[in-house]
């Protein structure tokens, strides 16, 4: 019994310092958001307080044009997805079809292939059809999902045929059936392939900042990242870009944290990571 107890301990001290070292970064950063820029720098813990920092981030810049353009970015593709899912999923839980198979691994080899790999050949697809600088130029290669796709798969997996076949036979067709039987049962999986995808989408730098060149389309991460320069041969401003990481990173906490019992229990119950 003192073994085992001994064990805990051990275990809960070792999990307290991870937890520490993974939110130390994050509470510098508060920390330096809510001090005076000019302290930010020195090694000095005295409790001087400010908000100047949060007034520059809503006066001085563009954070309410960086925050529409990501509310388009994020929530338009997710509008996408959640469609292209929803019948990606159907098909390869229900039907069977030629080349189901080939299809199914195509769509898990997917998930695995790191998207840096596809850059270029993304770039070029892009500029051939002149959606360069485009919204639609970041989203359209986004609009299919095959996290979303596997994961829903699995849901509707768990809803039995008799279902859907008592809902064919009061009428139902096959759009009818998705939205009155197999949206509802699955709501679960749809959150937490939403909170997903916003959470990427949102925080999404690289291929945004690859496609678009326009300042007045830039997103939230672009605009984090040209906020560190703001200070010209004084360095970087780093009081205003830590308070500017706070407003971005608010509303992804807040859903995560409202929606994380839903978050965790679809994912382990449809066994994707």
């Amino acid at each position: 019994m003192k073994k085992r107890k001994l064990i805990q301990v051990i275990r809960f001290v070792v999990l307290l310092m991870i937890s520490a070292l993974w939110a130390l970064p994050l509470l510098w950063a508060v920390w330096s958001a809510i001090r005076p820029s000019k302290m930010v720098t020195k090694f000095d813990f005295t409790p001087v307080l400010s908000v100047e920092n949060f007034k520059y981030v809503f006066e001085l810049w563009d954070f309410f044009t960086y925050l529409k353009n990501s509310v388009i970015l994020t929530f338009g593709v997710l509008a996408v997805q959640l469609f292209t899912a929803t019948l990606g999923a159907y098909a390869l839980a229900r039907l069977n079809f030629a080349g189901k198979k080939l299809a199914q691994f195509i769509i898990m080899a997917h998930v695995v292939i790191p998207g840096g790999v596809l850059l270029m050949s993304n770039y070029l697809t892009v500029k051939s059809f002149g959606l360069l600088d485009h919204h639609l130029g970041v989203m359209v290669i986004y609009f299919g999902s095959s996290t979303g796709i596997l994961l829903l798969r699995q849901c509707y997996k768990t809803i039995p045929q008799a279902l859907e076949d008592a809902a064919n036979i009061d009428g139902c067709n096959l759009f009818q059936s998705l939205w009155y039987l197999y949206i509802p049962c699955c709501r679960s999986a749809y959150l937490s392939f939403s909170i997903v995808s916003i959470n990427f989408h949102w925080n999404n730098y690289l291929w945004p900042n690859v496609i678009l060149n326009t300042q007045a389309k830039r997103s939230l991460p672009i605009g984090l990242a040209l906020l560190t320069k703001v200070g010209g041969d004084a360095g970087p401003q780093w009081a205003y870009a830590c308070a500017a990481t706070l407003v971005v990173l608010a509303p992804l906490m807040i859903m995560f944290l409202l929606f994380q019992r839903q978050f965790m229990s679809s994912f382990i119950s449809s066994g994707v990571k």
